[in-house]
């Protein structure tokens, strides 16, 4: 991305990372080290099912060395019987934060967090409680430099669809009330994935609205 906001020529990551299947929603951490992204449940090149014969999703961590690959490993607190997906970091790397039908989930998908410790290990998922989740679907968070969290949801008072919404988090734990960021991000369809570069002002979302190109199209977005 040069600095007028504009994209340059896409290039393919490691086939480690990349595979017949899917994979999605990859976040960095703040020293290009570690990435946290998501991918079908599948071991050995078989795609896995769960007991409803559903292809879930998984997270997993790829580790950098400079500019090869290592290892590519699952997170302890994946399951074959739910997913989890969608992973954001906090600002210092220490929290991540990802969406799951774990049980536990209040709602169809909830948004949950879990401490990475200074070993690499993980402490236990929790549950981001009932201010922010619903009994419908909360997914693809993201946190801003500011430890604001912005989420897509279907449960909260929207236009339509996914909508996306920012809530503050406070050094306590505790979190401000939950806000629609508005048109025009926000339609009357599906809009998500929202994510902004705090120094910049630079943005973009994904959604379906009329007038795209597909299903799901990537929106670029300034601040103001």
């Amino acid at each position: 991305v040069d600095s007028e906001g504009f994209l340059k020529n896409p290039q393919s990551l490691a086939k480690k990372i990349n595979s017949k299947f899917n994979e999605s929603t990859a976040v960095y951490t703040k020293d290009g080290k570690i990435m946290y992204f998501t991918r079908n449940n599948y071991i050995n090149g078989k795609k896995q099912k769960d007991g409803k014969n559903v292809t879930l999703l998984k997270l997993y961590k790829a580790t950098f060395d400079g500019f090869s690959l290592g290892k590519v490993e699952e997170l302890p607190f994946n399951s074959n019987q739910y997913s989890c997906a969608h992973p954001a970091l906090s600002p210092d790397d220490s929290i991540l934060y990802f969406a799951s039908d774990m049980p536990g989930t209040i709602g169809l998908s909830d948004i949950f967090k879990v401490t990475i410790n200074k070993d690499g290990s993980f402490g236990v998922p929790q549950n981001l409680g009932a201010t922010i989740n619903t009994e419908a679907r909360e997914t693809f968070p993201f946190i801003s430099d500011e430890n604001e969290l912005i989420f897509a949801s279907d449960g909260q008072l929207g236009f339509g669809g996914l909508d996306v919404f920012s809530v503050k988090i406070y050094k306590d734990g505790t979190y401000s009330k939950v806000l629609n960021v508005g048109e025009p991000v926000n339609s009357t369809q599906d809009d998500f994935a929202y994510f902004i570069e705090s120094k910049s002002k630079m943005g973009y979302f994904t959604s379906n609205r009329d007038g795209g190109k597909g299903q799901d199209d990537i929106y670029k977005l300034k601040e103001i």
